[in-house]
């Protein structure tokens, strides 16, 4: 993954649903984006891309530092 960006879809509101959008390169060059959902009660991505563990691990850590989530998640 290449140049991998997120960035939020609501205004910081607290919800039960974090909906955030990421974009990336892959190493072929090919870009990517969609939607990732994070249920704050089940503490978990929801969704088709829930399992791809790179794109999961890198948005946990953008959440934690944007202040959405806790650290110990």
């Amino acid at each position: 993954m290449r140049n991998l960006t997120f960035g939020f879809f609501d205004d910081g509101v607290p919800t039960e649903r974090i909906l955030m959008f990421y974009s990336y390169e892959t190493n072929e060059r090919l870009p990517r984006s969609g939607i990732l959902h994070y249920d704050l009660g089940a503490r978990r991505f929801l969704g088709p891309r829930h399992a791809d563990r790179d794109l999961a691990t890198a948005a946990l850590e953008f959440l934690t530092r944007a202040g959405r989530i806790p650290a110990d998640v």
